[in-house]
């Protein structure tokens, strides 16, 4: 039988360079078990290495890699309990699907060991994934979604504690992505094991999981939920990278008063006085009414939105408003009202 493992992953201090390039400076993250976690970020950031790392595929130059805490950062992937999904799916085309998940079982070890029979196994890991009547196609019979499929059941045939994806989506188009992101959040909820996903994607990483690294320049800038992280980024990078924002150079003059823009806005109490950041989300403005005049830039049509480019004082600010009969009259060249919404604005600390 499998050992008995919860999947928390911790990552202590870790370092990696290639030649004098950080790529990973210092990490420490703590994933908890069962848990859908991503690691999200623009290329180069580091995230991939840094699963690399926890998978045994590279080496840390420093730092530690624990699971379920045992040290595993000199095992090899093979003597750990996890498994690996790759954006290249590395199917075998001349074995039928069974056999391409069969193969997964060659790499079993002591924490993945099992009574079951092989056949058993695969035959649950393929329903798993809803491809039970699919074991005697050939690869070239099955869809890029198909595929996918198959490289996640070979990955689950050995029933690790933590699976590790890197960008496994990334070949997919739009639509299809969209839906197995559906599919592979319920998927991990499901089996309960844990997931941590690479994705340079935020709408991906929003819709899966339930906490989510954002990493940039190697360092990891902030862990937290989609929801904590969207609202309360902590620096202008998160801000910059998650979601769009306005970002504007401001001042806290008193309690709940910001003057940005040369107006003055209503800000939260607790925001610190002094000056820093302002950011506001394009979702947060209210348009067509309030106590501030705005001059109508530009409006683009977005489908279920309207963005409107709108000139405050000396700087353009983007609003994002309902497509509907609130919006109809927002025209290029014209003047409007606008307000921001109370809690609207989060104060950063002021770029050097």
């Amino acid at each position: 039988m499998a050992l008995e493992l919860d999947g928390a992953v911790t990552l202590k201090n870790l370092h990696k360079k290639y030649g004098e390039r950080a790529v990973v400076d210092d990490v420490s993250l703590e994933v908890r078990a069962g848990e859908f976690f991503s690691m999200l970020g623009p290329s180069g950031c580091g995230k991939t290495t840094t699963l690399r790392m926890i998978g045994g595929f590279e080496r840390p130059d420093s730092g530690t890699v624990h699971i379920d805490n045992r040290d595993v950062t000199n095992d090899q992937p093979e003597e750990r309990p996890l498994n690996t999904v790759f954006q290249n799916y590395s199917l075998f085309p001349h074995l039928n699907v069974r056999d391409n998940v069969k193969f997964g079982l060659r790499f079993e070890n002591a924490f993945t060991k099992s009574e079951k029979s092989a056949e058993s196994r695969v035959a649950e890991a393929l329903d798993l994934v809803q491809l039970g009547s699919f074991g005697d196609r050939r690869v070239h019979q099955l869809s890029g979604g198909e595929q996918q499929r198959v490289a996640l059941a070979r990955a689950l045939i050995l029933e690790p504690s933590v699976l590790l994806l890197d960008e496994p989506l990334g070949a997919l188009d739009a639509q299809l992505r969209a839906r197995l992101q559906i599919e592979l959040a319920t998927l991990q909820r499901q089996i309960g094991i844990t997931f941590i996903y690479v994705t340079h994607d935020q709408q991906e990483a929003f819709t899966m999981s339930d906490r989510i690294g954002v990493m940039r320049g190697g360092k990891l800038m902030q862990v937290g939920a989609p929801r904590e992280l969207y609202e309360k980024p902590e620096s202008v990078e998160v801000a910059q990278f998650i979601g769009a924002a306005n970002l504007i150079a401001g001042q806290v003059t008193s309690r709940g008063v910001v003057e940005l823009a040369g107006e003055k806005f209503v800000a939260p109490d607790s925001a610190p006085l002094g000056k820093g950041m302002m950011m506001i989300r394009p979702e947060r403005i209210r348009v067509g009414s309030g106590s501030h005049k705005a001059f109508v830039e530009r409006v683009t049509f977005a489908g279920s939105s309207l963005r409107v480019a709108l000139r405050v004082g000396n700087v353009t600010i983007n609003a994002e408003v309902p497509n509907d009969e609130t919006s109809s009259h927002l025209r290029d060249g014209q003047e409007t009202m606008i307000d921001i919404l109370p809690d609207a604005v989060r104060v950063l600390p002021a770029i050097d």
